[in-house]
């Protein structure tokens, strides 16, 4: 009897830590910021990390992009829409520069909890170039203009992208 309930308090305080390490930005978030669905449109007017702008896109026009990356492929009607905005996240940050750089391209500080919540769930539940960079959250996620798709995309579907994002509010929105 003592060994069973002796077992039952250790699996509850195993299970108990596990749960509140989820909780934090680098537990399951950081990795999934990660990703090429991510940090190549992010990256993409970064020179230092040879965003597309400097490499592969050189030289073209925001107006130019319409003829590659069209309503079909995007799921974007205007192409101004599509691009993410230069400095909001950049590959090469650790967990919390990342965390941290996220809350604030929302004006975080000079915002309650509960606002910082809803605004995150907002951009990262329904906004489309979000979606685009979860794999099977939309038809479109991944989609690119030559017919291929991204492969390095946020794992899991856009259920266990919702739970991890919630799990991560929850637990205070840890920059850790």
């Amino acid at each position: 009897m003592k060994i069973g309930i002796f077992s039952v308090i250790v699996f509850m305080v195993w299970s108990g830590s596990s749960l509140a390490g989820d909780t934090k930005f680098s537990a399951q978030l950081f990795a999934k910021f990660q990703v090429k669905g991510c940090t190549t449109c992010h990256d993409f007017f970064e020179k230092e990390r040879s965003g597309h702008a400097f490499t592969s896109h050189k030289g073209r026009t925001s107006e130019m992009c319409v003829l590659c990356h069209t309503q079909e492929v995007t799921g974007f009607k205007n192409a101004d829409e599509w691009f993410a905005r230069p400095g909001l996240y950049m590959s090469g940050m650790n967990a919390q520069q990342t965390c941290e750089a996220t809350k604030a391209s929302l004006n975080a500080k000079f915002k309650s909890k509960t606002k910082i919540a809803r605004d995150l769930e907002l951009h990262l539940f329904e906004d489309p170039r979000v979606l685009w960079g979860v794999e099977g959250a939309t038809p479109k996620s991944g989609m690119l203009p030559d017919g291929t798709k991204e492969k390095d995309l946020a794992k899991g579907g856009l259920k266990i992208w919702k739970e991890q994002v919630r799990e991560w509010i929850r637990g205070g929105m840890k920059c850790q």
